[in-house]
């Protein structure tokens, strides 16, 4: 089946799937976990195990680049937030959290990558991931708390997030395992491939499903000005710094990594987004406004990568 019918399949029936059980809404953070722990934490280890690591050194700049890319668009969209919702610190916090964190796993740019490039252009997306549970349960919590309220976090309240935190630790966790496996020579499963696509894609419409029971359809582009900031942040500002980066980088965009980077740039704002929102008490109508507009125009930006990039 063709790459980008697939990826619509999977997007709209899932999501189609998700509307009409809207009234257990709150059972869609637990679908989430379930699928994050139950069918991602092997596609971490495996993605992780199969890792070209001759070509490590030519990989290196992939997470520093999305460090980079993070830290960069949290400074723009403070600025930002400040002009829009000018006096409103809960809304400020929700807009730089959904500006700075992107959905780069594979409810996106990983999922994309996958399709386009197979298990080398997932391991190469999750190379781009790997900083991120790092940042969002450290400053991206500090953020939160911030903007929630004057009073910030310590290094010990840093500590406990990332280590209670299974969601964030046993990926993390996973990811090791697998370098351990991928260093220790020691060969994977002839079938694993398979498993790996079959894993990826039961992922897939499971998350899809989950953020289905939770789409606000009412109020997807209000406010109007918070929404047309984030798209020029998310789709214009972070894929033209990430192609400087490229270019620095590696000094020419039609490699696999270059790729693969340029991809992870254009990505609506994360789920975690949200939830961090709401675990603080930030705006959380604006929190999924922000997330859910975004990622509506996912959907014709896949085409162009599908297109342009194959």
């Amino acid at each position: 089946m063709n790459a980008l019918l697939q990826f619509y399949l999977i997007f709209y029936g899932g999501l189609a799937l998700g509307l009409p059980l809207r009234r257990w809404q709150a059972w869609s953070p637990k679908l989430m976990r379930a699928a994050i722990l139950g069918l991602e934490v092997p596609i971490f280890l495996y993605s992780f195990w199969i890792l070209d690591l001759p070509k490590i050194r030519h990989y290196a700049p992939i997470p520093i680049i999305s460090t980079l890319l993070m830290l960069i668009l949290i400074v723009v969209s403070r600025a930002w937030s400040k002009k829009i919702f000018p006096k409103n610190p809960h809304a400020q916090g929700s807009f730089v959290l959904a500006s700075a964190f992107s959905n780069i796993g594979t409810t996106g740019g990983a999922f994309i990558c996958y399709l386009l490039f197979g298990t080398q252009g997932l391991s190469l997306s999750y190379l781009f991931l790997l900083p991120y549970p790092l940042v969002i349960f450290t400053l991206g919590f500090s953020l939160a708390k911030h903007y929630a309220s004057p009073v910030r976090l310590t290094l010990t309240d840093y500590l406990h997030n990332i280590v209670s935190n299974l969601t964030s630790l046993v990926p993390l966790l996973a990811m090791s395992l697998g370098l351990i496996l991928n260093v220790a020579k020691i060969p994977h499963w002839a079938h694993a491939p398979l498993v790996a696509d079959v894993l990826i894609k039961t992922d897939l419409i499971i998350m899809f499903v989950a953020i289905g029971m939770t789409l606000e359809l009412k109020a997807l582009f209000k406010p109007w000005p918070a929404i047309a900031a984030i798209q020029v942040i998310k789709y214009l500002i972070s894929p033209l710094l990430a192609l400087g980066f490229i270019g620095l980088a590696y000094g020419r965009w039609n490699s696999l990594p270059a790729k693969i980077i340029f991809i992870e740039s254009a990505m609506p704002a994360a789920i975690y987004a949200v939830i961090t929102a709401n675990l603080f008490q930030l705006d959380r109508k604006l929190a999924n406004a922000l997330w859910v507009s975004g990622t509506l125009l996912l959907i014709p930006l896949a085409a162009f990568f599908f297109l342009v990039l194959k």
